[in-house]
């Protein structure tokens, strides 16, 4: 049975691009994060994007669907809907990711759910490779509270999962249906509770990982949970997983964050990003700000950014220049960064003797 896998990396599973990276030095990416809107209808307490107030804004439409033409020319193998805002917020993001589906590209969709009322769970599920729920309280108080919504919010998300996983057994769809819960000292407690809420709901999966701290946001931790402190508690919520429900708690990024053994930033030529101004830029931590923006959608085609003078020189600092140890933990790159170095700077002796 295969399983679901969220850390480490998938790179073994495309040595034909890896292949063509270490030859060439460079390749077109495999997989992008994309941002179709800048608001968002939840005020978690943790944001990454607070400290971009939220605007008011959203990938153009026509734009939006010519660029999905161009990065599924350009080999693109994954999208991923998610980024500073609610996706779900976005008026066409059903024709996305149907166009993306059209094209051979895998999609995924991250949502607090509140949104997917059993009419767009009808248009959206055949077309996802998986929808992950952002679920981050035990019950209606707690969720309420870290949500910043009202109480019944929360009943109104539960329904939507319950139903969306009633559409997808009924209709055999191939879709994947999980959440995700960061753990914070705001519901730790809570966690048990959310976790058979989510059981209840029928998901496949609940994702436990710790909370990624960016400089510029609001809400700062400034001790993160050590693993010996939180086994237990991940270890009780990891017991009412059964056949059909999986907990997965994130233990080797709770032991590693911040940790890394690698120098260079090989892995932003394989993953991207476009946030709602219609940006494409190097990686999440860094994507309002113009040292690390490739260019626009709006003034040029994908392959003229990907293939531009800025975003060489970019790759270039990325590889060679930047303080890999100053960047925000547990970033997106991070285990295929591992992985490029150790190919490119091997760790071991001997390597031909396999």
């Amino acid at each position: 049975m295969k399983s679901f896998s969220f850390e480490g990396h998938k790179l073994m599973y495309h040595l034909d691009r890896v292949q063509e990276y270490m030859t060439k030095g460079d390749c077109f990416p495999l997989y992008i994060e994309v941002s179709p809107v800048g608001s968002c209808n939840h005020r978690c307490v943790f944001c990454a994007y607070d400290y971009i107030g939220y605007p008011n804004r959203k990938l153009e439409t026509v734009r939006m669907l010519e660029l999905i033409d161009e990065l599924a020319e350009c080999g693109l193998r994954s999208m991923l809907f998610a980024g500073e805002g609610e996706p779900l917020l976005h008026p066409d993001i059903v024709p996305f990711v149907a166009r993306a589906k059209e094209k051979g590209i895998d999609v995924g969709l991250f949502t607090n759910g509140q949104l997917l009322d059993a009419q767009m769970a009808e248009q959206l599920l055949p077309l996802l490779t998986f929808v992950r729920f952002s679920f981050n309280g035990g019950g209606r108080e707690n969720y309420a509270a870290v949500h910043s919504v009202k109480a019944d919010v929360h009943d109104k998300v539960v329904n939507n999962i319950t139903k969306a996983v009633e559409l997808r057994n009924s209709n055999r769809w191939a879709v994947d249906i999980g959440s995700q819960f960061v753990l914070l000292p705001e519901n730790i407690a809570f966690l048990e509770t959310a976790t058979e809420i989510l059981k209840c709901c029928g998901v496949d999966y609940l994702c436990i990982k710790p909370f990624m701290q960016r400089v510029s946001q609001t809400y700062q931790l400034n001790n993160q949970f050590q693993l010996q402190e939180i086994d237990a508690t991940l270890a009780k919520a990891e017991r009412r997983s059964d056949s059909t429900f999986s907990v997965l708690a994130r233990r080797n990024t709770f032991q590693n964050y911040g940790k890394r053994s690698y120098d260079h930033c090989f892995g932003t030529s394989f993953i991207t990003v476009l946030n709602s101004a219609g940006v494409i830029s190097s990686c999440l931590p860094y994507w309002e700000l113009e040292d690390f923006a490739y260019g626009s959608i709006y003034l040029h085609s994908f392959r003229e950014i990907w293939n531009s003078e800025k975003r060489i020189k970019i790759k270039d600092f990325l590889e060679n220049r930047i303080d890999v140890h100053a960047c925000p933990a547990s970033c997106r790159p991070d285990a295929t960064n591992s992985f490029l170095c150790d190919i490119r700077h091997p760790q071991v002796k001997h390597i031909n003797f396999i």
